[in-house]
């Protein structure tokens, strides 16, 4: 299957093992434990490592959520795959949005700071659990369009980050 996480297109296979999985991704193998915890929760077991991870499936969406981190996942089907320009993808900007409906906590930045990569810039609550939205890039806020209370959709763009 075709992934593409924060803009980048990724290509993930699942292969089920005796014991455990194999996760290829862009061919790159990894052997993991998985057990279901709940309809929308699994745990992964990585190299004596264990993680809880909640995901929750909408449309070509998956939004996966562990240790307070989340992030969001675009199912890309083979058709739609050729209408991606994928070579054309930068990286020189990082843009936030909501990963699913909820209320904005607390905006940690505002607009023209200086962010680094993996800093925390939003708190979103949904479903009575809070999620920290961190940076992927180093940057500066160009465009905030969010603040604390406000009710958001899913997708809406929250913040856009610019590398400098």
């Amino acid at each position: 299957m075709i992934l593409i996480h924060n803009g980048i297109k990724k290509t993930v296979e699942i292969e089920k093992n005796i014991n455990d999985y194999t996760l290829t991704i862009d061919n790159q193998k990894i052997n993991v434990s998985i057990t279901k915890f709940s309809d929308n929760c699994i745990l992964i077991d990585h190299l004596n490592e264990t993680k809880k991870y909640f995901f929750a499936k909408s449309g070509k969406y998956i939004y996966v959520n562990s240790d307070g981190f989340s992030t969001k996942l675009e199912i890309v089907d083979e058709d739609e795959e050729k209408q991606y320009d994928f070579e054309n993808i930068t990286g020189n900007k990082d843009i936030i949005k909501a990963p699913m409906p909820g209320s904005i906590v607390k905006v940690i930045v505002e607009s023209g700071q200086k962010v680094k990569e993996g800093e925390p810039l939003i708190i979103v609550e949904a479903m009575k659990m809070e999620t920290t939205l961190y940076s992927s890039i180093d940057g500066i806020v160009k465009e905030l369009n969010t603040q604390a209370g406000e009710q958001v959709d899913s997708d809406k763009v929250l913040l856009i980050i610019e590398r400098e």
